[in-house]
């Protein structure tokens, strides 16, 4: 993959704040349809219209997650992050799922119905009557939703035997054959075991916007898995399966843009989010693309603003192999990916990071964190009028530097 030059002139010139505000600027005004839920105090609360209401209380509440309507809430809660739990916004109504659902579960795409995953074992539920179960499959690695709602795109869980591990199968399942596999239909099966590649598994899957490219993480064993994966794509049809790079196993970093076959990324490999992690952006029908992080940094996380633009959260690359001792606090770039232009959002600052970028419409949100507290930014698309629209939600979980700041904040933006 060529990689976009950019100098270290450049870098220094953009660290000129050009953004044109300041975080003691007037905030934003809010979007009438922008909400967020939130975990504060292990409580989870939400956001509409900047007011803000308690909707459910913990201990241990996390992983808030909106339906595709914005009806609908679900979340964990329980100190293990196990029991799963669907809240009605409208009447506030909360309702146990299952006491061990929490591990992995999505929302159809369309309607009120949620699955989850558990020891091999997906089943999904209205979420109006959620503790009798409308489907089930065994025998079931990693899922996500077809984008219509109507099944599933799934990964089988693969066997040890003497000889090795049995391949990966990726698989079609409509809800109504979801209790016979005779029926499931086999898409592709992912390549045995060799010197080039090594899976037992898969992340979740994501489509990409013209449906007909998949994109996921084909993962090793777990002790292995959390320093290389392959980032594949698959065609809908299973026609054509490619390997594109290697990358930590982290699902929220890869993106597909909102048209097209252009794919966002953090490639690199090594569990420690301070070294070797590059923002590269893929067009995979072609193979064409590039890479956009200047030398001696790093890029931690990314969103697409459109077609042209993506935001990364950055930081100076740690020169220690087991990371720095002292934190080295990113900041939000805007990279321009036709000619590898890049604009500083946020100041580099020694007191606080700049993480988990996400693009709203018009608007960017972020969570401004020291190491103590953490607040949830608002500003315009450049970043400009920006301010504390969330203050003090709950610190998220980090893996060696990988912050998961979806466990404790989700925004719902109507299209």
């Amino acid at each position: 993959m060529k990689a976009v030059k950019v100098g270290l002139v450049l870098l220094l010139l953009a660290l000129i704040w050009t953004a044109g505000g300041t975080e003691d600027a007037a905030a934003v005004k809010g979007d009438r349809d922008l909400m967020a839920a939130f975990v504060r105090n292990g409580d989870l609360w939400v956001k509409q219209n900047n007011q803000e209401k308690k909707l459910a209380s913990g201990p241990f509440i996390r992983n808030p997650r909106w339906s595709s309507d914005g009806k609908w809430l679900a979340f964990t809660k329980g100190e293990f992050e196990k029991e799963l739990w669907v809240l009605e916004l409208q009447t506030a109504g909360i309702r146990l799922v299952h006491p061990e659902g929490g591990s992995n579960f999505q929302w159809s795409p369309s309607g009120e119905k949620l699955a989850f995953l558990m020891n091999g074992m997906l089943q999904y539920v209205d979420a109006r009557n959620p503790g009798t179960p409308l489907g089930t499959a065994n025998g079931i690695g990693n899922y996500s939703w077809l984008p219509s709602g109507g099944g599933f795109f799934a990964s089988s869980q693969p066997e040890l035997l003497p000889d090795g591990w049995t391949p990966v199968s990726l698989c079609r399942i409509p809800l109504k054959v979801l209790g016979d596999p005779s029926q499931y239909i086999t898409v592709h099966v992912l390549p045995k075991q060799s010197d080039d590649f090594f899976a037992v598994g898969t992340s979740v899957f994501k489509w990409s916007a013209d449906g007909r490219w998949i994109a996921f993480l084909a993962t090793p064993t777990a002790s292995l898995s959390a320093d290389s994966n392959t980032l594949c794509v698959v065609t809908a049809d299973g026609v054509v399966f490619r390997t594109l790079d290697e990358m930590v196993n982290n699902a929220r970093w890869f993106e597909w843009a909102a048209r097209g076959d252009r794919l966002a990324y953090i490639a690199g490999v090594g569990r420690e989010a301070v070294r070797n992690k590059q923002l590269k952006v893929l067009a995979v029908t072609t193979e064409k693309g590039a890479a956009y992080t200047p030398k001696g940094f790093v890029d931690q996380a990314l969103a697409w603003q459109d077609m042209e633009h993506v935001v990364v959260s950055r930081a100076v690359e740690s020169k220690e192999e087991s990371g720095q001792s002292e934190p080295s606090y990113p900041y939000l770039v805007r990279v321009e990916l036709e000619n590898g232009k890049q604009k500083l959002i946020t100041k580099p600052s020694k007191k606080h990071g700049a993480y988990n970028p996400i693009a709203l419409h018009s608007m960017l949100a972020w969570v401004k964190y020291n190491q103590s507290v953490a607040d949830v930014m608002l500003a315009d698309e450049n970043g400009r009028r920006a301010a504390a629209w969330i203050k003090r939600i709950d610190i998220a979980d980090s893996y060696y530097g990988q912050w998961n700041w979806p466990v404790v904040l989700a925004f719902y933006c109507s299209d």
